[in-house]
């Protein structure tokens, strides 16, 4: 009270009354702010150099705290990433990663569990903010014609009926017909995670139809009016830039004959490897192991040493050789893959 009326240099040209007054409408007011929160009470008296001072004191202190808690952005997004890493984990209920000595890990091993590999393999990969891709095709309106000699049309009766008056097709005298319609106004989507099975007789398009979805388009055209996209990636972008993450594997068992079944999974591999490897191994030692790990899967274990091999070089049985060509396919992780009469 006494403090507030020395301070104000009008006061003196007043009367006492008046003086008491605004003393007593000040203390009122002073009361009223002392039973509120600190901070209003210092911004509340403005005109005092003690208060004023202080208050001065307390903002600056109080900015300086709030200067000290500022996160920066890329300690925020990976706080951000290790709180999703450990929720996942969480939720889906995985143990902890183990080392890659643990025996269950360890394709040459009998104890080899793949279910415990498969949940470390998914865990270490959340640990490291990645996870699996998944790609989806939609296609609308497709239309396919061909005109290779490979090409495989329906035989009917007809067919062999009309086979005379086609000797000079056959022979080469005269030129085949330039196109032959395959599929007509095809619709389909397909997401990411699903399995599709195509069923049809030889010659129904089944073949052409897995082609074009990977975009093996040799000696095949789909008009200009069918739409092919992949999680919403036109054909053509997707042939030109991401070429490796939409793969077919053909009818036909085609490898090097002459390299064993572990170099040709582990060449697979390392044309495939990605940045971040399974428990950050070197990558000529994580080509190994996962197609040691794919070869323990399709039962391919004890053909690490032998030639692929083909109708003329000795290696293994043909039951196996289709089994390379799906492991080769395992081990390349494509997320949109295509397989051929398997």
């Amino acid at each position: 009270m006494a403090t507030w009326e020395s301070e104000e240099p009008s006061v003196g040209h007043q009367n006492p009354s008046h003086t008491a007054e605004c003393g007593v409408e000040a203390s009122s007011a002073d009361d009223d702010v002392r039973t509120t929160e600190r901070p209003i009470e210092r911004s509340s008296v403005p005109d005092a150099d003690a208060d004023s001072g202080s208050a001065t004191s307390a903002q600056s202190d109080l900015t300086r705290t709030r200067t000290n808690t500022i996160i920066e952005e890329s300690d925020r997004s990976e706080l951000r990433r290790i709180a999703n890493a450990l929720a996942d984990g969480r939720a889906g209920g995985i143990d902890e990663v183990t080392g890659p000595e643990d025996l269950a890990l360890q394709p040459q091993s009998s104890h080899f569990d793949l279910s415990k590999w498969l949940q470390n393999f998914i865990q270490d990969l959340r640990g490291k903010g990645t996870t699996p891709i998944r790609a989806g095709v939609v296609y609308q309106n497709l239309n396919v014609s061909g005109s290779t000699p490979d090409l495989q049309v329906q035989q009917t009766v007809v067919s062999f009926l009309k086979a005379p008056l086609r000797v000079g097709e056959i022979l080469g005298f005269r030129k085949k017909p330039p196109h032959r319609k395959i599929l007509r106004n095809f619709d389909g989507i397909l997401q990411g995670g699903e399995l599709l099975v195509v069923l049809g007789r030889p010659g129904s398009g089944c073949s052409s139809l897995l082609k074009t979805i990977s975009g093996e388009l040799h000696g095949l055209h789909v008009d200009r009016d069918s739409t092919i996209h992949y999680n919403g990636i036109p054909q053509h972008q997707m042939i030109k830039e991401f070429k490796g993450e939409v793969i077919y594997n053909q009818e036909v068992d085609k490898h090097f004959p002459e390299l064993t079944v572990g170099q040709t999974l582990e060449f697979a591999a390392s044309a495939r490897m990605p940045l971040h490897r399974f428990h950050n191994m070197h990558r000529g030692d994580a080509a190994r192991y996962v197609a040691q790990v794919v070869m323990a899967v399709c039962g391919l274990r004890h053909t690490y040493n032998t030639r692929v091999g083909n109708e003329f070089i000795r290696g293994v049985s043909g039951g196996e050789r289709k089994r390379v060509s799906i492991a080769e396919m395992m081990v390349a992780g494509s997320p949109l893959c295509a397989w051929d009469n398997r």
